[in-house]
């Protein structure tokens, strides 16, 4: 998918590691204890920030809820600190810990580029913000602390706190100015209910810079059609979270797809068979699937029973 394919985007990546038969393994750094509830499988969400839509899409802010360091998030240029990341969990949530990872992991992206080396300098100070009341706050904050350079931290809690829409804010980096990154974001502790928040019906039009999606729920079922026609999409709504297969018959194509549909659009990952990510997808919903046109899609959206 990509520019040439537009697809959706699925969440649930986790990229590997390896070294040279000479070289002696590394040691893994221990996973942080407890369920990330910022998770896209989850039904965790990053907002973008003011200048990602021109950055490339491997430094969006929605990078940081796939679950690994191969993808992150990149500040812009000339942007004084400190930075502002918005979140939104799936429902209220108790949260324990949080953990930010610093490491650059390179890869080689869907376009067949590849970062040799990591741009920006890692976060280092920052302060984890949450509120119960809405995106705009209040917010209190959670938890202050200290991010290591091409590692993994997790910080504790004063205490338990509740939170559903939460605000990083990054108040430096390690190189003092400049560009700040992070490769990925985890809030560890519990949802009142794993998928909440459910909409009431994700069916629309949704925009997206390749083409249009198409997307028909009929209860717990979606059925959907993307860049018109060039590919269908099929899968189930669990609360907000839909987890989608895509099929391009035209480019003999086929992989998976976790998505979030919340405040009007979506938000998440497509990927490729043995869930090797393609990239981040988001889209806006513009408008009805009543009286829009809905061309070689219709038989996507209404199959036959």
């Amino acid at each position: 998918m990509r520019a040439c394919y537009v697809a959706l985007a699925g969440a649930l990546l986790l990229a590997g590691c390896s070294n040279s038969p000479a070289e002696k393994s590394a040691e893994k750094p221990a996973e942080p204890a407890g369920d990330n509830i910022l998770h896209i499988s989850w039904g965790g969400i990053a907002e973008a920030d003011a200048g990602e839509a021109k950055r490339h899409w491997s430094t969006w802010a929605i990078n940081l809820v796939d679950g690994g360091p191969a993808y992150g998030w990149l500040s812009d240029k000339g942007v004084a600190l400190p930075h502002t990341l918005n979140f939104e969990l799936a429902g209220n949530g108790k949260i324990a810990a949080v953990a930010l990872d610093n490491r650059f992991e390179p890869v080689v992206r869907e376009d067949g580029s590849m970062s040799q080396t990591a741009e920006g300098s890692p976060v280092r100070r920052f302060a984890l913000l949450g509120s119960t009341k809405g995106p705009e706050g209040p917010f209190e904050t959670l938890v202050e602390g200290e991010a290591k350079a091409d590692a993994q931290t997790v910080v504790k809690l004063p205490k338990e706190t509740s939170a559903r829409w939460l605000r990083l804010r990054i108040d430096s980096n390690w190189a003092g100015s400049g560009q700040a990154r992070l490769s990925d974001l985890a809030v560890l502790g519990t949802l009142e209910q794993r998928g909440a928040a459910a909409i009431f019906d994700a069916s629309g039009v949704y925009s997206h810079e390749y083409g249009p999606i198409l997307l028909r729920q009929k209860g717990n079922e979606v059925f959907g059609c993307y860049n018109d026609g060039l590919g269908t999409l099929r899968g189930t709504m669990f609360g907000r979270i839909m987890r989608l297969a895509w099929y391009s018959k035209a480019e003999g194509s086929i992989g998976s797809a976790t998505l979030v549909a919340a405040n009007g659009k979506l938000y998440g990952f497509w990927y490729r068979p043995e869930d090797r990510m393609g990239s981040p997808w988001n889209a806006v919903r513009e408008g009805d699937l009543d009286g829009a046109d809905l061309g070689k899609c219709r038989a996507a959206l209404y199959p036959p029973a």
